[in-house]
C-alpha cells in the first residue's frame, strides 16, 4: 500500500518491523504482503495511541475482538476468517521476539466457512475454450490449469526455465516447491512446440503483460509494447482469464473451477488422495478430500451399483 502513514503510530512501528520480517526471513509474496499490511494499518490507525503492550490478553484479546467486530462484523466467515489468520500471526510474532507475554489473538476462534459451491468444467467445455485460442502461450496456460491444477498464482511465476523438457518446478503458496512431471501428450506437445517458436531466455514468464493495439492509425492490430521478463499481476491475470474464456464464448466462471477440475479428474482417475494431494501442493490432506475431491451423486451412484452387483 502507498499510504506508509500508519507507521508513524507505536503499533504502525512494530508492524513495519513484522512486514520485513515477513518479507526477508519468511519469505512471503508481495500479494501476502499487500494484504497483510492493509489490515495491520487498520490496526494501527484504529489504536495510534496505544502501545502493544496494551494488548496483553486478556484485554487485549477483547480488543482485538472489538476491533474485528467494527471493521468487519458484516463480511463473510471466509474474510474474517483471513483477518483473524493474519493478527494470530502477527502476534505470534510479537510473543517469539519478547514483545508480549502471550498472543491476544491465539483465544480467537476463525468463524465457521459455509459450504461453496464449486463447479467442474466438462471436457466438451475444456476443449472449447482451447479450441477458441490463436495463441499457443494462451493454450499452454489453460493446460496447465486444467490438466496440472496449477493455482492463478502458480501460473503466473511460471517462466520457462522451470521446465527442463520432463517435470515442471511450480512455486507455491509460502514459496513451497513442487515438481510435477508432464505426461500428458497434448500439454507436452503445446509446450515444446512453443519453445522451438519463442526461442526464449530462461527468465521470460510464461504470461507477462503486453499492449495490444493498431501499430498505425487504421492499421492493423498487433503487439506495441510487452514485458516478457515480468509477470502478470494478480488482476491481469484475471483479465487474461475472462478473454479466454469470453473468446469461447462460454458464461464467466472462476479460474480457480478450473484448477477443481483438474484435481477432481485426477482423483476420479486414480482413486488416490495421497497423490491428489501431492498434485495439488496441500500440506493437510484434509483440504483434498474436504475441498477438491468434488465428487458428485454420479459417482456416489457407480460406487453403490458396483457394492451391489459384488454382493450379489
Amino acid at each position: 500500500m502507498k499510504d506508509k502513514t500508519y507507521r508513524a503510530t507505536p503499533l504502525g512501528l512494530e508492524a513495519a518491523r513484522y512486514y520485513r520480517w515477513k518479507k526477508n526471513e519468511w519469505g512471503a509474496t508481495a500479494e501476502t504482503l499487500r494484504d497483510y499490511e492493509a489490515i495491520l494499518a487498520k490496526l494501527a490507525l484504529d489504536h495510534a495511541d496505544l502501545e502493544l503492550a496494551n494488548f496483553e490478553p486478556p484485554i487485549g484479546t477483547e480488543r482485538l475482538r472489538e476491533f474485528i467486530d467494527n471493521r468487519w462484523g458484516e463480511r463473510t466467515p471466509r474474510t474474517r476468517a483471513k483477518v483473524i489468520s493474519v493478527l494470530r500471526d502477527f502476534f505470534a510474532w510479537a510473543v517469539r521476539e519478547g514483545k508480549l507475554n502471550g498472543s491476544p489473538a491465539a483465544p480467537i476462534f476463525r468463524p465457521r466457512k459455509r459450504d461453496v459451491a464449486r463447479g467442474t468444467f466438462t471436457e466438451a467445455d475444456v476443449r472449447t475454450l482451447l479450441a477458441a485460442q490463436t495463441r499457443r502461450r494462451d493454450r499452454v496456460a489453460l493446460l496447465l490449469l486444467f490438466r496440472l491444477g496449477l493455482r492463478k498464482s502458480e501460473l503466473a511465476r511460471v517462466q520457462f526455465k522451470h521446465y527442463d523438457g520432463r517435470n515442471l518446478t511450480v512455486f507455491g503458496k509460502g514459496e513451497k516447491v513442487r515438481y510435477l512431471p508432464v505426461v500428458d501428450g497434448e500439454l507436452r506437445l503445446e509446450l515444446e512446440r512453443h519453445v522451438l517458436d519463442r526461442q526464449p531466455k530462461p527468465n521470460e514468464f510464461l504470461l507477462y503483460p503486453e499492449k495490444r493495439g493498431p501499430e498505425f492509425y487504421g492499421g492493423p492490430v498487433g503487439v506495441i509494447w510487452r514485458d516478457r521478463e515480468r509477470q502478470l499481476s494478480s488482476t491481469a491475470m484475471h483479465r487474461w482469464w475472462s478473454a479466454c474464456v469470453g473468446r469461447a464464448g462460454l458464461p464467466h466462471r472462476p479460474m480457480h473451477e478450473a484448477r477443481h477440475t483438474a484435481i477432481t479428474d485426477f482423483l476420479r482417475s486414480s482413486g488416490n488422495l495421497k497423490l491428489a494431494q501431492m498434485l495439488a501442493g496441500h500440506a493437510d490432506i484434509g483440504t483434498t478430500a474436504n475441498i477438491y475431491a468434488h465428487l458428485d451423486t454420479s459417482d456416489l451412484e457407480t460406487a453403490l451399483k458396483a457394492l451391489n452387483e459384488a454382493e450379489q
